[in-house]
């Protein structure tokens, strides 16, 4: 078993826990923190993965990505589905879901509601959170068809992975939104080779504070230029996206490891990056089939007047729910086939 590398964990944790932030976020969603929190909460793990990319044979990119990807979308899905049955016991806590319109949804696996470009009369709601999946999915698949095609030239490699990346971009902006969130997919390859070439030239270790402070100025730089929502490839500045969402994530990186090599207890926070994957699911699961997060807030916005206390308060209930998560799905058989099969796999080989 491969070991783990603690401080790419911490930043998980950390990405994780900006991506329920930024969901949360009300009335401050279009706030600076709000533009800080998108230009990196997502392009982080796209970075981490570049990083990490290893070559192997496509046969283990295209398993490793149904059962490590697919699996736990389907499997969210279903829970989905299950829980909101129980809409007519608690109308007032759990929502009511269209079967049909859901089904379309998640076979579609858009980021965003949207009218489909073959048919503008046509309205596909937004899957939710797990467009995600999707996304790196075929971000994975993409990235190493690009790598292989070029036989490792970086100067291929940056070139294909700009022009990718920028034809996702300007697909979304021209109103061409591909099923199976592959406008993000494609948008998130420049993601992948910054992270890529971190490694590759060891800039954490080469750059340090100083990699940290000009990466954490591009992040700046990046959110005051505007928004980036790549779950359907769009930025207010693309250029400016792409190099904050990689400058972001390096200070995220080289301040995560700085934190690893102090005596701090991060025990916890380890494990909560380990499980992001059933994070950000659990996080999905809220988001589609509990009511409870926005009766947190307009309750105690309305009772109290503080909204940065009741969007704190959301949050809390939000990261809560997270916690439970990763507690209880590690220890039911079955579900934890679908979220940790390395671990937990269906059949074991004798």
């Amino acid at each position: 078993m491969k070991k783990r590398i603690d401080w790419i964990d911490i930043v998980r944790a950390v990405g994780m826990f900006l991506i329920i932030m930024g969901h949360t976020l009300e009335v401050y969603t279009y706030s600076i923190v709000g533009k800080l929190i998108f230009a990196v909460h997502v392009p982080v793990f796209f970075v981490l993965s570049g990083y990490l990319y290893k070559e192997k044979p496509f046969k283990k990119v295209f398993k490793g990505g149904n059962v490590n990807l697919l699996l736990p979308y389907l499997a969210t899905l279903i829970i989905v589905v299950i829980i909101t049955r129980f809409n007519f016991i608690f109308p007032n806590w759990i929502y009511d879901l269209d079967m049909r319109n859901f089904w379309v949804s998640a076979l579609y696996g858009s980021g965003t509601t949207l009218n489909p470009f073959w048919d503008k009369s046509l309205t596909i709601n937004a899957i939710g959170a797990i467009w995600f999946l999707l996304a790196m999915y075929f971000g994975n698949i993409i990235f190493d068809l690009i790598i292989k095609s070029s036989r490792g030239n970086l100067y291929i490699v940056g070139i294909m992975v700009t022009i990718i990346t920028f034809s996702g971009f300007y697909l979304s902006d021209t109103g061409i939104l591909l099923p199976w969130s592959l406008n993000a997919a494609l948008a998130s390859q420049l993601f992948y080779y910054g992270g890529y070439l971190i490694r590759r030239f060891d800039l954490i270790g080469k750059y340090g504070m100083l990699g940290c402070i000009i990466g954490g100025v591009l992040w700046i730089i990046s959110a005051q230029s505007g928004f980036l929502y790549l779950n359907i490839a769009h930025a207010d500045s693309p250029i400016l996206a792409v190099l904050g969402g990689i400058g972001g994530s390096l200070t995220l990186m080289y301040l995560a490891k700085l934190l690893c090599e102090t005596k701090v207890n991060l025990k916890a926070v380890k494990y909560y990056g380990q499980m992001s994957l059933i994070v950000l699911c659990v996080h999905l699961i809220d988001l589609n089939s509990f009511a409870i997060s926005g009766k947190i807030y307009g309750t105690l916005a309305q009772t109290t007047g503080n909204q940065i206390f009741a969007v704190s308060m959301e949050i809390l209930y939000r990261f809560f729910l997270t916690v439970v998560g990763i507690i209880i799905i590690p220890k039911l058989p079955i579900v934890r086939s679908f979220y940790l099969n390395r671990t937990y796999p269906f059949f074991v080989r004798k």
